[in-house]
């Protein structure tokens, strides 16, 4: 038998059996050598000298044992049984090892996610009827109590929900219906046209043809008024239709088909005053026209003046100087007496731009209790979103501080129009309320 390891030496029948190795009798008699046993018995040696050097001198010498039994085991007969599994073990080849099945939490992270795939699906198919049903859910409304037959409250203890309160209207907001333009009633004819007059029953012009507001609002209130509308009919259309009825509109009298644009304005909403043209610094070089109201005139003649001017149209609530004229005869106390004396005996207030420090109207008006208003400021006396802006909020805290304020702007710079626009749109929210020129009269302190 040859003596050399994993060598293979094929015996001829006539060879005789070499014995004394249990090995070579077990091969002889075709039994199988236990190869696992030893090999986990070897590994369990290997182990236990596993550290130092003293366990890799004894990992040498158990290879070299295996080696050296390996040497001396026969070889089994060929076609054998035996004799296949040697050899492959020899050649060192293993078995292949089955293919492993899935492992349980694979299965349980594979299911979860099938079913939250189909979860998800099921939701966006059911997406609509379930749309569908919450909206009519929310259509039968809160607070539906649930009632026996008798009609109690099933559950008694359970609180009753208060139907929300509906916030009322802004006034800014409101819809209003002005009165007619013209009212028989509340007009006199003369030579030069129909003018305003008290009515019989003691109804005034500027009370008639006022806008609606409700004088129990405790809100500070700003008045605004537009000045110049009728010179442009771009600018006056422009106005009309961007800016809330409660902002109030001055028209000039020498506009052609005037009484058509006032009565627009007024189907809006808008409260109407009337521009009268009075003598401004350097007349006669500035001359506002025909029918200017001048110092050196008699109250007569200026009286005949106004009334030419008050007949240009109807529905307004009052006077006012034009913007560009009366710095001068507002200063002038006898001549300004004798004209706001027409005015209160028509029915109608005054409202003075406050041009010149010097006037006298506020003073007068006292005088005479005639309805009046003034001024605080303009608004786009700096002509730009800035300026006008800047204006605006000074506006807001004299309307803070004395509970009324009043401004004025000129419709031919487009920017104010703009400006007030927005403006006025958030005016509610910091507390306070646009109120045509009407709700403001005699709320102000004398000058």
């Amino acid at each position: 038998m040859a003596l050399f390891p994993l060598s293979r030496k094929k015996k001829t029948e006539a060879e005789p059996a070499e014995g004394g190795s249990a090995a070579v009798l077990a091969g002889r008699l075709g039994a199988k050598r236990p190869a696992k046993t030893h090999d986990r018995a070897a590994k369990k040696e290997g182990k236990r000298w596993s550290f130092g050097r003293k366990g890799k001198k004894a990992k040498a010498e158990a290879a070299a044992t295996d080696d050296l039994d390996m040497a001396f085991m026969a070889d089994p007969e060929p076609g054998t049984a035996d004799s296949g599994e040697i050899t492959g073990l020899s050649a060192g080849k293993r078995p292949k090892a089955p293919r492993g099945k899935p492992s349980p939490p694979m299965i349980a992270a594979m299911v979860l996610v099938l079913t939250l795939a189909g979860t998800a699906g099921w939701l966006a198919i059911q997406a609509p009827e379930t749309m569908r049903r919450l909206d009519a859910v929310r259509s039968l409304g809160r607070g539906v109590p649930v009632l026996l037959p008798d009609g109690t409250p099933r559950f008694a203890d359970t609180a009753q929900v208060m139907p929300e309160e509906e916030v009322p209207l802004d006034p800014v907001d409101m819809p209003v219906t002005l009165n007619p333009s013209r009212n028989d009633q509340l007009l006199e004819r003369l030579r030069v046209g129909r003018v305003p007059r008290v009515a019989p029953d003691g109804t005034a012009a500027w009370q008639y043809y006022a806008r609606p507001f409700p004088q129990e609002d405790k809100r500070p209130r700003i008045a605004i008024v537009v000045t110049g509308l009728g010179q442009s009919e771009t600018a006056t259309h422009a106005a009309i239709d961007r800016l809330p009825g409660a902002v109030s509109f001055a028209f000039t009298p020498s506009s052609e088909n005037l009484q058509a644009k006032v009565d627009e304005a007024r189907a809006k909403g808008h409260e109407v005053l009337l521009s009268v043209p009075m003598q401004p610094l350097g007349y006669p070089a500035n001359d506002p026209g025909p029918n200017t109201l001048l110092s050196n005139l008699s109250d007569e003649e200026n009286a005949r003046r106004l009334e030419a001017t008050l007949a240009a149209f109807t529905g307004y609530v009052g006077v006012t100087s034009k913007t560009d004229t009366g710095t001068d005869f507002l200063t002038q106390r006898d001549s300004l007496r004798g004209v706001l004396l027409q005015v209160q005996r028509r029915g109608l207030i005054f409202l003075d731009l406050w041009q010149v420090s010097g006037s006298k109207a506020a003073a007068v008006s006292k005088e005479l209790s005639l309805p009046r208003a003034f001024s605080d400021l303009q608004i786009d006396r700096i002509p730009s979103g800035i300026g006008i802006d800047a204006q605006l909020a000074q506006l807001e805290r004299l309307a803070q501080a004395n509970g009324v304020a009043v401004g004025f702007a000129e419709v031919s710079n487009p920017v104010s129009l703009d400006r007030l626009a927005i403006w006025s749109a958030g005016l509610r929210d910091r507390g306070i309320v646009l109120a045509p020129v009407t709700a403001v009269v005699n709320r102000q302190a004398d000058r």
